[in-house]
Order: structure tokens, then C-alpha cells, then sequence
């Protein structure tokens, strides 16, 4: 005769089968890990032919990124001279008098980014490098900015209002060893390469974001004075981050920002942010990079077209606010000065962005 079973079996079966269940549930939701891809020789001869359309500095906070921005007023001029190419589109000031807010953005013809996904490609030294310790957690903030406030500053520039334009794609993985000397960016090109042609997704819809782990230095070029990314080296320490385009003879456009690691003196916010600085400084700077790449990829779409001091400057430049703090009761330090709001479902401390619409800096529209 088959016996009941009792209550204790039926609940220890329920359990099993919830706990079943969850884990089922949770592996159908968990995070694909990043795709792991490698440099090879095509990639490298990529990077030496292409065509670089667009490159766009962060300056850092030091006195070697000061010299470098005030440098770069030539560049505004450039982009002037290219006003008569810019045809009716172009929104520039016709005179002085009409220069009621002279940091407003205008638009001189060139295409913006209505809709992208972004693409992280995560540098790992010899082969390890956890996200959570090298960087903080970009991916959250990726997806935590698809559907906020942040992101909708930029419709009044692209021309859309739909919610979930920028979203976290595909993420890449590129174990390396690291070299004795700094990237250059015929490496980081080449890095860019690999992961759009082994993705297929290039163009105006895809943006690709090479995060530099800790101490991984990075110049524009391997001369001695060419301005870099290096924290250890004060004198050439020119920027924390730089967003540019690309054209490959063989995959065509590509946009992309190059991301170091910026818990560090000259690139990190303040103390005292909700998450820490690692994750706030990363977030603070990618956001930076990600919107003017929205607003300004190819270097004549939305950017200052004064002649006051502020020209040349793109959306986020204009807002990169810095803050003095004292350190111990001999020494003082120069931080970012972010807003504390919510971008998505966290709160985080990332710089606010300039709106023509408000002819100010906010964290909405």
C-alpha cells in the first residue's frame, strides 16, 4: 500500500523545485560574457592605412592638459573655414549682437547619432583584469543611460525624442601583454578594428569604447612629445579620455572613445560620491566621451563656434567643472566637480551636460 506524502516532503520538493526554477530563470538572465577577440596582422595593417576624420580630447586636469586645450584654438578656426562647405544647414551666429548665450552649441551640417548601441572592449592584462576592480561597472551605467534624463538632453541636437536610443551591445574582451612603452592610437585603431570587423557593426549605429586597465599608458603617437594619458609622466599627461572617428578602407566608418583608467589625480572626481571614485570617475568620463560622440562624431555637427574662450568646445566640455579640496594641512588637489542624480533606475555623480534649450548645463532636458 503506497503511503501519503507528508507535508515536510511536499515543502522540501517545492523548495527544490523553486530553487530549480531561479536558477533557471537567472541563467536565462544573466550577462553574456564579453567576446574575446585578438589583434592580428590585418588588424595592424588596418590601423596604418586608415583614415582618421575625427579626434576629440578630455583634457586632463593638470597643468600639461591646461597647455594642450589653450593650444587647440587653431582647431576652432579649422572648423570655421569649413562653414562655406556646410550649406544651409549650418546654425552658426551671423554677428556679435545676436550672441545673447555665447556658449550655445551650433550646428555646422555634419551628421549626429540619433540611435546607437555601445560596444565596451575591456583591455585585460595578461589575460585578467575583473571589471568591478579595473573600471567599476560601465555596463550598468551603459544601461542605466538607454532610458534616463541624461540621454535626452541630446534630442534637441539629433532631432529624436524616442527613449532607449542608446543601448548597451555586444562587449569585447582583449587579453594582452602589456607592453614596455604606451599604446599609441594606430594600436587603439587596430583594437577597434578587431572588434567591429569580427562584429560586423560599423557606422553611425554602433559606438566602441576601449577601456585601458591601471597603468596602461597611451600617446597619439610613439614620439617623445606627443601628448598622452600618463599619469607617471606629469609633463606629457595631457588628457583622461578622447572620443574620434574613423573610415577603414575594408569596413568603412567607425566612432569610438578611448577610456583609461581615471581613479587618478588629474582625471578623478571628488570624494565622497555615492559609489566611490572609481565607479563615478569611469561613469563621470564615459558619459563625457558617449554624448559628444552622439552630438559631434565626426568633428562638424554640434560644437561652440564663438570666439570667446569657450570655442571649439563640444557638449560636455563646456560642463567638465572642476573643484580645489584639501587633502592634508599642507596640500590641496584638483578633482572633477560632478552632479549627484539619477541616470536610470542609480544614483550616480557624473557631469551635467549643455543644453541650447536651457543655455546651460543640466542633467535633463
Amino acid at each position: 500500500m503506497r503511503k501519503g506524502l507528508s507535508l515536510g516532503s511536499v515543502l522540501s520538493a517545492a523548495l527544490l523545485l523553486g530553487t530549480i526554477t531561479a536558477a533557471a530563470v537567472n541563467a536565462q538572465n544573466a550577462k553574456p560574457a564579453p567576446r574575446k577577440i585578438q589583434v592580428t596582422e590585418i588588424d595592424t595593417s588596418a590601423s596604418e592605412k586608415a583614415a582618421t576624420v575625427h579626434q576629440h580630447v578630455h583634457p586632463a586636469m593638470t597643468p600639461a592638459g591646461s597647455a594642450f586645450k589653450h593650444s587647440q584654438f587653431a582647431t576652432p578656426e579649422q572648423r570655421a573655414n569649413a562653414a562655406s562647405h556646410a550649406g544651409p544647414n549650418f546654425s552658426g551666429s551671423r554677428g556679435n549682437d545676436e550672441l545673447r548665450f555665447p556658449a550655445d552649441l551650433s550646428y555646422l551640417g555634419g551628421p549626429v547619432v540619433p540611435l546607437a548601441q555601445s560596444h565596451p572592449i575591456f583591455l585585460l592584462p595578461n589575460g585578467s583584469c575583473p571589471v568591478a576592480t579595473c573600471w567599476g561597472d560601465p555596463e550598468t551605467f551603459l544601461t542605466d543611460f538607454a532610458d534616463s534624463s541624461l540621454a535626452h538632453i541630446t534630442d534637441q541636437y539629433v532631432g529624436s525624442f524616442a527613449s532607449d536610443r542608446y543601448t548597451l551591445g555586444d562587449e569585447f574582451a582583449l587579453p594582452y601583454t602589456p607592453p614596455p612603452v604606451p599604446l599609441t592610437n594606430n594600436d587603439i585603431l587596430a583594437i577597434v578594428h578587431a572588434a567591429a570587423s569580427f562584429s560586423g557593426e560599423t557606422g553611425y549605429d554602433h559606438i566602441y569604447h576601449v577601456f585601458l586597465p591601471p597603468g596602461q599608458d597611451e600617446c597619439f603617437t610613439s614620439d617623445p612629445n606627443s601628448a598622452c594619458y600618463s599619469p607617471d609622466n606629469p609633463s606629457r599627461f595631457v588628457f583622461c579620455a578622447f572620443h574620434g572617428s574613423v573610415t577603414f578602407s575594408d569596413i568603412g566608418h567607425v566612432l569610438f572613445t578611448v577610456e583609461p583608467f581615471q581613479n587618478v589625480a588629474g582625471c578623478d572626481v571628488r570624494p565622497g560620491t555615492p559609489n566611490g571614485q572609481l565607479i563615478d570617475s569611469t561613469n563621470s568620463t564615459l558619459s563625457h566621451e558617449l554624448i559628444e560622440t552622439v552630438t559631434d562624431p565626426d568633428g562638424d555637427a554640434w560644437f561652440n563656434f564663438t570666439s570667446n574662450v569657450l570655442a571649439g568646445e563640444e557638449i560636455a566640455d563646456e560642463c567638465a567643472f572642476f573643484v580645489v579640496q584639501q587633502t592634508s594641512p599642507t596640500t590641496f588637489a584638483v578633482f572633477g566637480d560632478p552632479t549627484v542624480f539619477k541616470v536610470g533606475k542609480h544614483k550616480y555623480a557624473t557631469q551635467p551636460e549643455y543644453s541650447n534649450e536651457d543655455h546651460g548645463c543640466g542633467v535633463a532636458p
